[in-house]
C-alpha cells in the first residue's frame, strides 16, 4: 500500500508490462460501469491492461461477465478511496507466480487449517491492516450478529429498512459470490474433493453448502415482498439464530479435511 499514487500506479503499470494481471482494491462507487452509490473500498478486482494516451484500463470484475474499460481517472479514485471499511490506499497484491505448483492435498490442508483457526481465534489479519468496528471476528462475529439481530425490531421503520436492506446486499451481491463466500468455499472443496477423493473434503463442502443457504436464507427473510418491515426483521432474527450452530460445524469440518489431507501427503 502506499499515499503516493505515482507509486500506486507504477505497481500495476509494470505488472502489465511484465504480462502480469494485477489485482488491486477498488472502491465500487468509483467503478462507472457497476452503478451504485454505496462505497465500499475492499473491493478486488484485476486490472488486465492500460491505454495511457487513451485514458483508460482494462479491468476483469466478478460482478461483469466481460472486460471492463474505464477511465483512468476512476480506477485512480477507486484505488485512493477513504471510504468504509477502510482507506484503499493504492492496495496491489504483489503475486510471486511459482514455477511448479505443490500438491492439491498440500495447498488445501493448510489453507483449511488457517481458516478454522483464524474462525476460532482471529490475530492480527495477514493481508491487511484492519481492527473491526465491532469488535468482534470469526466465530465470536457470528455469535454476536444473531444476537444483535433480535434488537433490529425496536428501532425505528427507517433504520430498520437501511440495516435489512444492507444486511442482504452485504451477504448476497457486494462480491462474496453469495452466503457470505461460503458457497464459494463449497464450489471449491467440492473441486478439491473431487482431485483428491477424499471424503472429509465432500464433508467440509457439504458443511459450507450449508452454511451458505442458511446465510443466503437470512438476507431473503430481510427483503421478502409483502410483509412489513417488523415482520422481516423477527423473521432475520429467526434464521440468524441458526448460523452459529452452522458455522461451528463449519470450523470443524475444516479442521477434520485439513488432518485427512495432510494424512494423503505423508
Amino acid at each position: 500500500t502506499t499515499d503516493d499514487p505515482a507509486e500506486g500506479w507504477s505497481w500495476v503499470r509494470d505488472d502489465i508490462d511484465a504480462g502480469r494481471p494485477s489485482l488491486v482494491w477498488a472502491d465500487i462507487a468509483e467503478l462507472p460501469y457497476l452503478r451504485v452509490k454505496l462505497q465500499m473500498s475492499r473491493h478486488d478486482i484485476v486490472v488486465i491492461g492500460y491505454d495511457e494516451i487513451g485514458g483508460t484500463a482494462s479491468v476483469v470484475d466478478n460482478d461483469r461477465a466481460d472486460v471492463q474499460e474505464i477511465p483512468l481517472d476512476a480506477l485512480a479514485r477507486a484505488r485512493s478511496s477513504t471510504s468504509f471499511p477502510q482507506p484503499t490506499r493504492h492496495c496491489t497484491y504483489r503475486i510471486t507466480w511459482p514455477q511448479t505448483l505443490p500438491p492439491v492435498s498440500t495447498a488445501a490442508a493448510a489453507a483449511f487449517a488457517r481458516s478454522a483457526a483464524s474462525m476460532r481465534a482471529p490475530s492480527t489479519p495477514g493481508i491487511a491492516d484492519h481492527v473491526p468496528a465491532a469488535g468482534a471476528e470469526g466465530l465470536a462475529a457470528v455469535d454476536q450478529l444473531a444476537t444483535d439481530v433480535k434488537s433490529w425490531v425496536d428501532l425505528p421503520p427507517d433504520d430498520l429498512e437501511t440495516l435489512l436492506f444492507s444486511l442482504g446486499i452485504f451477504i448476497e451481491k457486494a462480491g462474496t459470490g453469495g452466503g457470505l463466500f461460503r458457497r464459494l468455499l463449497a464450489d471449491g472443496c467440492t473441486e478439491i474433493a473431487r482431485l483428491t477423493g477424499d471424503p472429509a473434503t465432500a464433508d467440509l463442502a457439504a458443511a459450507a453448502d450449508h452454511c451458505a443457504q442458511a446465510w443466503t436464507e437470512t438476507a431473503r427473510a430481510g427483503t421478502q415482498r409483502g410483509l412489513d418491515v417488523r415482520t422481516r426483521a423477527a423473521a432475520v432474527a429467526v434464521s440468524a439464530a441458526e448460523l452459529p450452530a452452522l458455522e461451528l460445524i463449519l470450523v470443524e469440518s475444516l479442521e477434520s479435511a485439513s488432518r485427512s489431507l495432510s494424512a494423503i501427503t505423508r
